[in-house]
């Protein structure tokens, strides 16, 4: 919505909000007087998150770096995003949540859905991508944004609200409102035309196959094949993601346009003729990101080159001739291996801590009672969405999967609770 002075474009309405749920939580914690919070591994693992990102900070000699330091500003915030959101979440919020997400992630893709139209009609709008932007294999179209910093981000909320908006309905009869929401959320990922959009497959079908609960002791066939169908599909998505965001196959008379647009760079990695006319491999800039991100591993390990430190030395690969000039955005383009670069030994326990405990988490709400059943399986459905998607796109600073981190958590210890509750009053003595 705006930039500002030193901190740029990172403070933004949701920021804003935020103060507003802070305030709550301490509300909640002054009335409460001391808040039933049990620490999970899902706490461990954010509070490692911030402990890594202060390590990286200082060891990499961050300290007089603006950009170093406001990233890690981001980390304490979203830290602190995970605990508001622990503490405010009752049961009856979390009932709620999943429905309420899906309304208005309906309303940010029904506004990206209209920017892509205006924008079609050659008029200007922070809703959607100009007319003239490179599609790869498509030609030039807008891409849907709504209020959000990109196509990708808009792409990453709306895959993460199909899912759970599908969960909070199963097991309940669909109204009109449901069918036109879901048709909303749809429609916008697709004006996104963004590569994310190949996770909603497998995860609606991750859904679809630890959803179901048979009531037979002995599996039927129908339902030993779904867990098959969804690995199948999982891993054809993650295929098709890291192949499709790696290299481009292009006549060679394109390539010169795709380097000016930043969707290529160097040299071809094969080449061919087909219908007489010769057609090359090419890498693209998420190849050349990813090949900075392993050479920052290996230059600064187990330190990392610090939090929002890969750009300056992919700048330091130009320099050297190890990185093309061609390229502007040299931010990580991959969580796994970004994290490792900026923070070093210190991130990769942290982001391993992070995808162990929202695991674990899920599979204790699968175990639980059948009534959270389909809500469990769409937090297993937008997980493995997060998997895929993390192959190509740094994720760990999207505000919505720390939300849901801590909504998982936080139903995990809602049940504890009640189950607890239920065999306190059936040990008390007549």
């Amino acid at each position: 919505m705006w930039s500002l002075p030193w901190l740029h474009t990172k403070l933004q309405p949701p920021e804003i909000i935020f103060i507003a749920i802070a305030g709550a939580a301490a509300v909640l914690w002054r009335q409460r007087g001391r808040p039933r919070w049990r620490l999970t591994l899902a706490d461990t693992a954010v509070a490692a998150w911030i402990a890594a990102n202060l390590i990286a900070l200082v060891w990499s000699g961050g300290l007089h770096k603006r950009e170093a330091i406001v990233e890690t500003l981001g980390a304490v915030y979203l830290g602190c995003v995970y605990v508001a959101v622990r503490m405010t979440a009752t049961p009856d919020l979390l009932d709620r949540f999943g429905a309420w997400f899906g309304y208005s992630a309906a309303i940010a893709a029904a506004l990206g859905i209209g920017g892509a139209i205006v924008s079609w009609m050659d008029s200007p709008t922070r809703l959607a991508t100009v007319v003239l932007t490179p599609i790869p294999y498509l030609g030039h179209a807008p891409r849907a944004q709504a209020f959000t910093a990109g196509p990708q981000m808009l792409a990453s909320i709306l895959l993460m609200a199909v899912p759970l908006f599908v969960g909070s309905r199963m097991g309940r009869s669909w109204r009109p409102r449901d069918v036109v929401c879901v048709g909303l959320l749809v429609l916008g990922l697709i004006a996104t035309v963004s590569k994310t959009a190949l996770c909603l497959a497998a995860a609606l079908t991750v859904m679809w196959a630890v959803g179901q609960r048979t009531g037979n002791s002995v599996p039927s066939g129908r339902s030993r094949i779904r867990p098959w169908t969804a690995a199948l599909v999982s891993l054809g998505a993650a295929l098709i993601m890291t192949i499709g965001s790696h290299v481009m196959v292009m006549p060679r008379a394109a390539v010169a346009n795709m380097i000016a647009v930043q969707l290529v760079a160097g040299r071809p990695a094969a080449s061919f003729q087909w219908n007489q006319d010769p057609w090359v491999v090419m890498p693209t800039t998420y190849t050349h990101n990813n090949r900075a991100s392993l050479r920052a591993i290996v230059h600064s390990w187990p330190i990392g080159v610090g939090p929002a430190g890969q750009p300056a030395f992919a700048t330091a690969l130009q320099r050297e001739g190890r990185y093309p000039w061609s390229i502007t955005l040299t931010t990580p383009h991959s969580t796994y291996l970004g994290t490792v670069a900026q923070l070093g030994a210190a991130g990769l326990v942290a982001l391993v801590l992070l995808l162990t405990a929202a695991g674990l988490t899920i599979r204790r709400l699968l175990a639980g009672p059948p009534r959270f059943r389909w809500e469990a399986a769409a937090y297993a459905g937008v997980s493995i969405g997060f998997l895929i998607e993390a192959i190509s796109t740094d994720l760990l600073n999207c505000r919505h999967y720390w939300i849901l981190l801590a909504v998982m958590t936080a139903r995990m210890q809602a049940i504890s609770t009640e189950s607890e509750g239920r065999m306190g009053i059936r040990m008390m003595p007549d």
